[in-house]
């Protein structure tokens, strides 16, 4: 009885060895506590406050921590900086408090890209100049990017708190112990020799499969924040507010061919829209054909520019689809909803483009109509011209208080 007392206390001790290993291989509680305490004393702040890691080996540096005393016109411009092989491969501006207006300016710039490919000295070294019409939000990403850089070259070290590294001294040393437990279980026993044999080699493989199993798997590196998402995507396309507030009408292209996927992303925006019952009374003609478009900017009167476009997409309306009776009419308030859709759609894809009315002119519809070949049931409601822009202009401000009343009409306005 004692015996076996005593093998059962070397099997849980085994056990608790084997457990033990594990858990300090994984990076989990042991592993873990004696992380954190390192990181506490080292970071006030926490790396990973600032610096990430992926699973692909890129380094992204938030500046949000670090330049908290560098701001644009509305308040800090956070970035995120993408980093691999110690080099910039892209720079994320994340949610800010600037005018979206103007720091649309700085997304459609190639500002964000200046410090691609370059090393931290060298994106420190090298001279970028501000944006006109957004100088105060561009200085804050120039200063953050320098203060990041500088970052960077303090820490050209850090590497992911629970990174994974085979360590053969500790390997080598759980397989002694393990060895060392089944000889001490041996000594003890009083099975036949055939049997003890037996036995003591599933305890080896089963003790070495566990030590490999945990030496061998990789824990997941530290992940981005999810508060920390940037809203932008690595093309740049603006957000929803960014895109309103920016839009505004492009008249003049160039040359550049839009792509069949953008066509189509415009095309997927625009029916996306509410559309009442869901009828959906829409149809879109588009148009790339140079005589089509030379035509249509010779006959209406405000489409001058469509000769120039590489694009043009007519928004109807499909009376077959719309709702009958008196809510028939409801269709011109789908495809308006449609059209508002494309042209932010448009913006946030970097094209230009500009709505360009039709109907209710009975002459307009009637030559759009003709030289489209459409079907009576089919109102074009407007044409809208499209391309890369050649352009710049600054939105409008457009915002007035006067023309809001509050539960009932106000006539002291």
């Amino acid at each position: 009885m004692k015996t076996l007392r005593v093998q059962n206390i070397i099997s849980l001790t085994t056990c608790f060895f084997l457990i033990l290993a594990v858990t300090i291989c994984k990076g989990n509680k042991f592993g873990s506590i004696l992380s954190d305490k390192e990181n506490a004393t080292e970071n006030p702040i926490g790396t990973s406050d600032i610096l990430r890691h992926t699973d692909e080996g890129v380094q992204i540096i938030s500046t949000r921590q670090i330049t908290k005393d560098i701001n644009g016109y509305g308040g800090n411009v956070p970035l995120e900086i993408y980093m691999q092989d110690n080099r910039i491969t892209k720079v994320v501006a994340l949610e800010n408090s600037e005018t979206p207006s103007y720091f649309a300016k700085v997304r459609s710039s190639d500002l964000l890209q200046q410090w691609n490919n370059l090393s931290p000295e060298e994106a420190i070294n090298k001279e970028v100049d501000g944006i006109s019409g957004a100088t105060e939000s561009s200085v804050a990403i120039i200063q953050s990017i320098h203060r990041a850089m500088e970052y960077a070259k303090k820490h050209p070290a850090d590497k992911p708190a629970t990174a994974f590294s085979f360590d053969w001294i500790l390997f080598l040393g759980l397989l002694a112990g393990i060895a060392l437990c089944t000889l001490i279980i041996v000594y003890f026993s009083r099975k036949p020799k055939g049997q003890m044999t037996q036995y003591v080699l599933n305890t080896f493989s089963l003790a070495l499969v566990i030590v490999v199993t945990a030496l061998s798997i990789q824990p997941r590196p530290n992940q981005p924040n999810k508060m920390e998402e940037p809203i932008m995507k690595q093309d740049d396309k603006l957000s929803v507010l960014e895109a309103i507030h920016a839009r505004t009408s492009i008249r003049s292209y160039q040359p550049q061919e839009v792509e069949d996927e953008k066509i189509e992303q415009l095309l997927r925006a625009a029916m996306a829209a509410p559309t009442a019952t869901n009828k959906q009374p829409w149809a879109f003609i588009v148009i790339r054909d140079k005589e089509i478009l030379n035509e249509l900017s010779s006959t209406l009167p405000y489409t001058k520019m469509a000769k120039d476009a590489p694009l043009a997409i007519v928004v109807c309306g499909d009376l077959n689809k719309a709702i009958s009776g008196a809510g028939m009419e409801y269709w011109v308030q789908d495809a308006s909803a449609a059209t508002e859709n494309l042209l932010l759609a448009a913006q946030g894809l970097g094209l230009g483009a500009v709505w360009s009315g039709v109907y209710p002119m009975e002459e307009r519809i009637k030559e759009v109509q003709k030289i489209l070949q459409l079907p009576k049931d089919i109102i074009p409601l407007n044409v809208i011209p499209i391309g890369y822009p050649a352009e710049n202009p600054l939105p409008k401000d457009k915002w007035k208080p006067e023309n809001i009343h509050f539960n009932r009409w106000t006539k002291d306005k």
